[in-house]
């Protein structure tokens, strides 16, 4: 006899949902403590790893009809962190500088991965409705004829 499903724990895990606002700090936090942990660690791809599963676990888990600003925000989030991280653990301006731009550089690929993944999720989930609505809005409610 196969095992049953426990439909129980499929809703539960499922109920747990962010708010955009939410996902927005998740994604900010998890940037930052990675920028500090792979600085620490001597180790930049860990940083650029926790980038890629912070933005893409926002879009699978943000509420639906708060994707929009999960998607667009994440490389904002990243440069926000790592001008925050290099703030704090550069000795001076000039090493501040050479910091960021050596750790965005090496980290584009990542970013851009990252950000595909999350859209896709995103478009998944109904982003594509979002963009719609938005769309509706800044034209003044008018339909399209």
């Amino acid at each position: 006899m196969p095992p049953r499903l426990n439909t129980e724990v499929l809703t539960r895990r499922r109920r747990f949902q962010l708010t955009g606002r939410g996902g927005v700090l998740a994604v900010f936090g998890a940037c930052f403590a990675g920028l500090l942990i792979a600085d620490w660690a001597n180790w930049q791809e860990l940083a650029d790893a926790v980038f890629f599963l912070a933005s893409s676990l926002a879009a699978y888990y943000v509420r639906p009809g708060s994707l929009l600003p999960v998607v667009v925000s994440p490389p904002l989030l990243f440069l926000a962190a790592c001008l925050a991280a290099s703030a704090l653990t550069a000795p001076g301006l000039p090493a501040t500088a050479e910091r960021i731009a050596v750790t965005l550089g090496g980290a584009a690929w990542w970013l851009l991965v990252g950000m595909t993944l999350s859209v896709a999720i995103a478009w998944l989930r109904g982003l594509r409705a979002e963009i719609r609505t938005l769309w509706s809005d800044l034209r003044g409610g008018q339909a399209r004829p």
